[in-house]
């Protein structure tokens, strides 16, 4: 398990990664957690101990999964809030094949949305991206990623916009991540074009995630150091990235994971902090602001530990998941203060 242009961050310089400071977003350090508002708990009574919520778009209509993978399958869905709930499971296989697992992850703002994830086939075990298209679901595979490049494929589609271009990431046989961004042709329901967002783009790094793009063709994800800790960064397609760390009060986090980004500038995601507490993040006009959801815990449930904000429309809405010690649980939290 992310110029002139309207939205745009405009701290975010188009320069040379290379001449970029270790933070490169300009930084109003605010250590106000913005909890005021409570978010709400939304689980799929398919596995009410296991429930992540990961897009959400401007209709408020929600893309997640239920059910750990060991105990219960992953079960992805379609959630219109509060309670209405739609198989999202990839189903478009050759006769005698299922999906053993399959986790509904992005979806976009069209009027009939179009959505990604990933899931995993019988036959094989290897795990692929794929589309939701008008009903029509496609595997989308990055070549780079794909047999016999690598012995067991693990390829996920993390965020589409409303033009066709989806970020992912594939995973090479040391199991390290390869960030790509996939031009779709929504016609064919097939790929045009992969282009790939390589580790060697960032010094240091040995993995990345492209885990979002928007309208604006701005890309957000995150890449690995060597000691396994992430640092963000943010850019448009083509141009140069601009690399980031979350700082609150001065304080840089050991670890920055975005996870999701919109049209009006906002990015989401998590970070662990110098103590190794795992908490949300919303950056937007300059300032990071912390997020735990209502009920959140640092005591691990099924390897999750507290908030993880996943995704975010261009009204501000964000989803996620978070530990409440015993269970993994998705929220909604509506635009507020933030």
């Amino acid at each position: 398990m992310y110029r002139t242009v309207s939205g745009s961050i405009p701290a975010l310089a188009v320069t040379s990664l290379l001449a970029l400071p270790a933070a490169t977003i300009a930084q109003v350090q605010d250590s106000n957690s913005e909890n005021a508002r409570p978010s709400i708990t939304l689980d799929n009574p398919g596995d009410p101990n296991f429930n992540q919520l990961l897009g959400i778009n401007d209709d408020g209509v929600i893309v997640g999964y239920f059910g750990d993978g060991t105990v219960v399958p992953n079960n992805g869905y379609v959630l219109v809030p509060k309670n209405h709930y739609a198989v999202e499971n990839f189903t478009h296989l050759p006769s005698g094949d299922v999906a053993t697992q399959t986790q509904a992850i992005g979806i976009n703002h069209r009027r009939f949305p179009d959505i990604v994830g990933f899931y995993t086939d019988g036959a094989t075990t290897f795990t692929h991206g794929f589309l939701d298209h008008h009903g029509v679901q496609s595997a989308i595979d990055d070549p780079a990623g794909a047999a016999p490049n690598v012995n067991a494929p693990n390829q996920n589609l993390l965020g589409i916009n409303d033009f066709g271009k989806a970020a992912g990431f594939w995973i090479d046989n040391n199991g390290h991540e390869h960030g790509f961004v996939v031009e779709l042709d929504l016609h064919t329901h097939s790929a045009r074009k992969f282009i790939e967002i390589a580790p060697a783009g960032f010094p240091g790094a040995v993995a990345t995630q492209a885990s979002d793009i928007t309208d604006h063709d701005e890309v957000c994800g995150f890449w690995t150091d060597g000691n396994n800790n992430n640092h963000g960064f943010v850019g448009r397609l083509g141009e140069q990235w601009s690399t980031f760390d979350v700082t609150i009060d001065g304080v840089k986090a050991t670890s920055t994971s975005p996870f999701g980004c919109n049209n009006d500038g906002k990015i989401v995601g998590s970070f662990t902090d110098s103590k190794g507490a795992v908490h949300g993040f919303v950056y937007h006009h300059g300032r990071f602001r912390q997020f735990d959801a209502t009920g959140s815990s640092q005591t691990p449930a099924f390897n999750v530990a507290g908030t993880l904000i996943n995704g975010v429309n261009d009204e501000g809405d964000i989803v996620g998941f978070y530990s409440d010690g015993t269970r993994v649980n998705g929220f909604v939290r509506y635009a507020g203060e933030f």
